[in-house]
């Protein structure tokens, strides 16, 4: 018998394009919302796919690993995803939500970039840090962002709409609408001209 995982499998060995368009469709009978004309070329992972909504004309690269965490360590989280209409995620990409990850309407995510609302605490000496529960706070990126390769963006920003992340950027506090910020930690060094 074949089984919908099979048939992602599959695909999943095939380039962006039709196969895309079809892993999209198989996609869509296990995902809590996929809008029209979504491409996924093969994915690394993606997870808690009944959290995950995604709007129309999304393509999402090769090796993304999208997470919506609903159980870590034995503790419960209430991980969800939303992607809006028309943004593009590029190859390598990492999406990770313990609560709620929101990115707006036509965003650019270039490759390599890694997206999380959650950090491991830290505080037990005697635990490891991986046997310890999760931080998590919302994070929101707004319509018509930019972010460039290699950046970081970590729990509880907000980065506001039209705004610019420079390339290996680490964002740890929100960025206003049309900011431009780079650096490490992520420091707004112009407002785009509106």
């Amino acid at each position: 018998m074949l089984s919908l995982s099979k048939i992602i499998n599959y695909f999943n060995g095939k380039r962006m394009g039709q196969a895309a368009r079809i892993r999209a469709a198989c996609y869509r009978l296990l995902c809590a919302q996929i809008g029209n004309h979504v491409r996924i070329a093969k994915p690394d992972q993606i997870s808690g796919m009944e959290f995950l909504f995604i709007g129309s004309n999304v393509a999402i690269g090769s090796n993304a690993r999208i997470e919506a965490i609903r159980t870590y360590q034995a503790n419960k989280y209430f991980g969800e995803i939303h992607i809006g209409s028309g943004t593009i995620i590029n190859p390598y990409v990492h999406i990770a939500a313990a609560t709620r990850l929101e990115i707006g309407k036509n965003v650019l995510l270039a490759s390599r970039i890694s997206i999380l609302d959650h950090d491991h605490q830290f505080s037990d000496l005697m635990l490891p840090v991986q046997e310890q529960p999760l931080t998590v706070k919302p994070v929101k990126i707004g319509d018509c962002v930019w972010i460039g390769e290699n950046a970081v963006i970590l729990k509880g920003v907000t980065i506001g709409h039209h705004a610019i992340i420079g390339a290996g950027s680490i964002v740890i506090s929100d960025i206003p609408p049309y900011g431009i910020a780079v650096g490490v930690p992520a420091k707004v060094i112009r407002v785009r001209e509106s």
